[in-house]
């Protein structure tokens, strides 16, 4: 690879010239700002990087990015997943410089973007077109697939994905998000937890009355207290919802041995955060319980009056928003049919529950032929053995790879760990940059080694 390796480092400050004129781009998909003219410009990066095929491909919000290169249909075919939309920059006046105007500062690059996830995609798509630039031609098929929307939970590419199937045909996804372990260690990551959120209300009264009534008639705040204590008892992570682990997958002797190798400061986490780390269902472990146990998160709740000083009102509405984490192989509906359950066997019959949205999880297994392959792509790249994460705490489309396409899907992530993506001052270290274009490289060199084994 040091002839690609050494190509890279020569078109370096290229690739940085054209990255920026992505960056300029807004594409924020919540505000419906630019997205249709940041796909565009992805578009033709990718055609004039050599990618063929490029189309975009409308949705009914924002619109789809893709493209190949097929060099025989015979041979193994990765597919590279990655989101070219944007969170919103606000607040403005806590950048140092403007999020749409990138700066490189400290050997970092900032912007909006910049590591969430436009730096990223771009550096997959670099490395391929520096391997064809310098071999002539791919060892294997490459396709790309870059959406407008997992910034606002993916909402159309599940159905994208199903309907596409022939043509994201493929052998393994790979995407480039997130970060990397806090030293600054690369790692591979081969799961991704679901999600589901819910909104939970109470009602009291007919109408907020005067307190004075408070001993005769029933506040929800304290019974929404009540029913909170039966979900979680706040002094350990343990979720209580009758039957909430029965359908846990549980990690196996590999994956807990590959967990226990991430460094773990336990007192530097805790002195990090200013709290001690709660006991879940087996360990305080920071990264078993990161990779492996299914959470349930109150996101905040409101009811009554919370403005300044005081009103003796009581209140006839209590409202707790949550989010669970799932683990494979737990399913979105199954935990909500499960809640529904336990509440009315605890007398909330009136309990309203709101669904919002819902992504299933998934996980690669440690000895599929592919993680070999990425690790030691990452290896090469970056010229250090990456950590390898069975799991991980936050979400990604994984499983709407998984279930559709029938295909393993691992992550590679090249931000640092202070990154700031979704906050002011977002930004993307350029050694990894660099060092993430060589994997992407390194992964088309050996990616025909597990086709082989397959």
């Amino acid at each position: 690879m040091k002839e690609v390796f050494d190509y890279i480092d020569s078109h370096f400050d290229e690739y940085l010239e054209e990255l920026f004129g992505f960056l300029r781009c807004t594409g924020i998909s919540t505000q419906n700002i630019g997205v249709q003219e940041a796909a565009e410009h992805l578009a033709n990066i990718m055609r004039s990087s050599g990618i063929e095929n490029v189309a975009i491909y409308p949705t009914e919000r924002h619109p789809v990015v893709f493209g190949e290169i097929i060099t025989d249909p015979s041979l193994p075919t990765e597919l590279i997943y990655g989101h070219y939309d944007v969170q919103p920059p606000e607040p403005y006046e806590l950048w140092e410089t403007p999020p749409f105007e990138p700066a490189i500062r400290d050997g970092r690059i900032y912007a909006r973007g910049s590591s969430d996830d436009r730096g990223q995609l771009f550096a997959q798509i670099k490395g391929v077109e520096a391997y064809k630039r310098v071999k002539g031609k791919l060892p294997v098929n490459v396709k790309f697939i870059f959406e407008g929307e997992e910034e606002i939970g993916s909402v159309h590419l599940d159905q994208f994905v199903r309907e596409h199937k022939e043509l994201l045909k493929c052998n393994a996804t790979l995407c480039s998000d997130g970060h990397m372990h806090e030293s600054r260690t690369p790692i591979v990551r081969l799961g991704h937890k679901g999600m589901l959120t819910f909104t939970i209300t109470l009602r009291g009264a007919n109408r907020d009355t005067h307190s004075q009534r408070a001993g005769s008639l029933p506040n929800p705040i304290w019974r929404m207290a009540n029913l909170l204590s039966t979900i979680r008892n706040g002094d350990d992570a343990v979720v209580m919802i009758d039957g909430f682990y029965d359908s846990v997958r549980e990690p196996t002797e590999k994956e807990i041995e590959a967990c226990m190798k991430v460094p773990f400061d336990e007192a530097g986490l805790e002195k990090s955060y200013g709290v001690k780390l709660l006991m879940n269902r087996k360990t305080s472990n920071y990264y078993y319980n990161l990779m492996f146990e299914p959470t349930c998160n109150v996101q905040g709740m409101y009811g009554g009056y919370t403005g300044e000083g005081s009103k003796t009102v009581l209140p006839n509405k209590a409202v707790a928003k949550f989010d669970v984490r799932l683990v494979p192989d737990m399913a979105p509906d199954e935990i909500i049919d499960k809640l529904r359950r336990h509440l009315d066997a605890r007398g909330y019959h009136d309990a309203e529950i709101e669904v919002g949205e819902g992504y299933y999880p998934g996980r690669v297994p440690i000895d599929n032929p592919y993680v070999d392959v990425y690790v030691k792509a990452v290896s090469e790249g970056f010229g250090t053995q990456p950590y390898i994460y069975p799991g991980s705490g936050g979400c990604a489309p994984h499983s709407i790879f998984e279930r559709n396409l029938g295909v393993p899907y691992v992550s590679i992530p090249l931000g640092y760990g202070d990154q700031n993506n979704h906050a002011p001052n977002e930004n993307l270290g350029l050694d990894a940059f660099k060092k993430g274009i060589r994997t992407a490289a390194a992964v088309v060199e050996h990616f025909i080694e597990a086709g082989k084994a397959e």
